[in-house]
């Protein structure tokens, strides 16, 4: 018996050469020969010891998953269009692109990817960002298309998927590391600046040898020449272009401050007289460096956050190939291709329905609550929610190029446009410049014949005392931030115009349903037994309808009866079978038809009354009827509640409005 357990134990312990997992029975090979636990397995295998990198298989934290490649030609990577929105040519001549990569998970997946220019001549660099899994790749286009760049990844693995890399965040990138190394230059400039400083300023209490303190003038002088000439010049050349274009800059009187301040220090130190500056020129280069780079990222997270609006289209798609469905990332849709939108799930492009019969929320885009049907030929948006059943849609635009992509690009030009009111603050801040310039100058003047070093250091101190930052700088950053609460709050602001525009009593037009509404449909008026409301919720149980919702937020609470014999018909409404009774809810159409059919069977006369789509509701309602063995007996009444409370103070006093929506109404309300 152990003689026959002990190669099954060998068999069952067979492991997969390349993955490590289990080998199934049926992959099982002739012992020491590798064996494997899929094909794709065996074929990474086969590449990685065919180009000499078998040291892979020595890492410690070597991926323990079957290799899973698509099969993919990937051809689409080298059509024009592709290359022109996701393929950029650097200065080397090269091609340059990123990818999302699916399964990497850990420095193995690193190694291995940064290492596929082993595998195919013509590619020149790839870094694999692990956290966001974003691979970035450059290569020669004329020795390998992209497309074969993407068949080694996938066959590794790692399926790619395309990604636009935004200018703006290399950009930002770019300006951040710069910034950040400029203040930790300063940083370390001014500490030990401060260092020498107080030694010197020991010596100047405590007595020192005037060779020791000539010393600590010449350290502390060659310490901070290099922040004046390096992180300090930031100031110098937004000082230069203010001069230039003959507009007052506020980096003119700290430039002026600087200068003023460096010369002093360096008169003094040369002639070994008097006080140096340099701690506070370093301390103040650094501190000056750090505010503004606060600044600057409060700024740009307040206009950021707007970008939360992106998430309305989702960052997934289902996409239907040779009849399979998988998600790939919204960046890899392109024209043509067909994805797939389960109920209440978001349109990831704009495209045309091909398949399926439902209703969309198309409140994003028109602030309309009622929902939309659809089918096939139907345009549809991004941004939009499926309501009701399945559909299968034929991408035409995806990304920035949607519907909403275009809404949120406009959005951000207007909000990139100065407002009034910021333009009115650099303005007097201009003026503010020239009047402490000319401040400065008296100053000095005033001074200078009873004591030029006291004058000197009465004109900085003004100039640094002064600096209008708080003028030229607060005002745009208060915008950006409001702007920035509004859309975390879902409320888009098109520019600081428009946000200033509130501050003042004026008339306010509202033309549109979802302004100031929930952007959802509410029950707001019933006119039936309270018996057929079990029977209503019974039959909206199996519906998706936005309306169906509305109905169980309203009753919430009440026993539910079951329901059978359940149609569902898109665009209609619900019949079936409760407690015994035929039951009907939907549009006053669709309910006037089973209203109609059972009186032609009974031979009664119903019809006038069945067709009333209309009585006793408002033009700002749906209508939704409900009919019992083919009687019409309730009406109910679907509306977009008011959500909004808008104050406005003027004069001290506080008016509460109140917007009760009308659909396709102008209403005006005088603040």
């Amino acid at each position: 018996m152990p003689a026959t357990e002990a190669p099954a134990a060998a068999a069952a312990d067979l492991r997969c050469a390349h993955c490590g997992l289990p080998v199934p029975s049926g992959l099982r090979v002739a012992e020491g020969t590798p064996a494997f636990c899929c094909a794709g397995c065996a074929t990474v295998y086969d590449v990685l010891r065919s180009r000499g990198l078998e040291a892979y298989y020595a890492l410690p934290e070597r991926r323990l998953a079957p290799v899973r490649a698509s099969g993919r030609g990937f051809e689409e990577y080298d059509h024009a269009s592709y290359h022109d929105l996701y393929v950029r040519r650097r200065a080397d001549a090269l091609l340059e692109t990123e990818f999302y990569l699916e399964g990497v998970h850990c420095g193995s997946c690193v190694w291995l990817v940064e290492r596929v220019p082993l595998l195919l001549p013509g590619l020149g660099r790839v870094e694999l960002d692990l956290p966001r899994a974003r691979v970035q790749v450059a290569w020669d286009g004329a020795c390998v298309p992209l497309s074969a760049i993407a068949r080694m990844l996938d066959t590794l693995g790692y399926r790619p998927h395309a990604f636009r890399g935004r200018r703006v965040e290399t950009r930002r990138r770019e300006e951040d590391r710069a910034a950040l190394v400029r203040i930790g230059v300063a940083g370390a400039i001014a500490v030990n600046t401060m260092l020498a400083s107080i030694a010197l300023y020991s010596g100047w209490l405590a007595g020192m040898e005037p060779a020791y303190e000539r010393m600590f003038r010449w350290i502390c002088l060659l310490l901070v020449t290099p922040a004046i000439l390096w992180p300090g010049s930031v100031f110098f050349r937004g000082a230069w272009a203010s001069v230039r274009t003959r507009v007052p800059h506020m980096d003119l009187p700290i430039a002026l401050a600087l200068a003023a301040g460096y010369a002093r220090g360096l008169w003094n130190t040369v002639t070994d007289s008097g006080p140096v500056y340099f701690d506070g020129i370093a301390m103040l280069v650094f501190l000056l460096l750090v505010g503004r780079f606060l600044q600057q990222r409060a700024q740009r997270a307040a206009s950021d956050s707007a970008e939360w609006l992106f998430a309305l289209s989702p960052a997934t798609a289902r996409l239907v190939e040779a009849g399979a469905v998988r998600e790939v990332p919204v960046e890899a849709l392109l024209p043509g291709m067909i994805v797939e939108v389960r109920g209440d799930e978001t349109l990831p492009a704009d495209g045309e329905v091909v398949e399926g019969r439902s209703s969309l929320d198309l409140s994003l885009l028109t602030g309309e609550s009622r929902p939309m049907a659809v089918g096939a030929g139907t345009a549809v948006f991004a941004g939009t929610v499926n309501r009701g059943s399945s559909l299968r849609l034929r991408v035409e635009r995806a990304g920035e190029a949607t519907r909403l992509g275009r809404l949120l690009r406009e959005a951000e030009a207007g909000a990139a446009r100065r407002a009034p009111i910021v333009s009115l603050a650099d303005r007097w801040a201009a003026l503010f410049v020239v009047v402490v310039i000319a401040l400065a100058a008296a100053t000095l003047l005033l001074w200078w014949r009873s004591s030029p070093t006291f004058a000197v250091d009465q004109a900085i101190a003004l100039l640094i005392v002064t600096c209008p930052c708080a003028l030229a700088l607060a005002t745009p950053l208060a915008l950006a931030v409001a702007i920035g609460r509004a859309a975390r709050a879902g409320i888009l602001i098109r520019n600081g115009a428009a946000l200033e525009s509130l501050s003042r009593p004026a008339a306010l037009y509202l033309d549109k349903t979802g302004t100031v509404t929930e952007g959802r449909m509410g029950l707001v008026r019933w006119d039936g037994p309270e018996e057929a409301r079990p029977w209503v919720l019974a039959l909206e149980a199996h519906s998706a309808h936005p309306l169906a919702r509305g109905f169980e937020e309203a009753w919430r609470g009440l026993a539910i009866p079951p329901a059978g014999e359940v149609v569902v018909v898109p665009g209609g409404g619900v019949e079936g079978i409760v407690e015994g009774r035929r039951i009907a809810v939907g549009s006053p159409a669709f309910v006037a038809a089973r209203v109609e059919g059972a009186a032609r069977a009974e031979g009664a006369g119903r019809t006038g009354r069945a067709n009333g789509d209309h009585a006793g509701a408002s033009a700002a309602e749906t209508p939704v009827h409900v009919a019992v063995e083919g009687r019409l007996v309730a009406r109910a009444g679907f509306g977009d509640r008011v959500r909004y409370k808008l104050n406005h103070t003027f004069y001290h006093h506080c008016f509460l409005l109140y917007f009760p929506m009308q659909k396709s109404q102008r209403l005006q309300y005088q603040i």
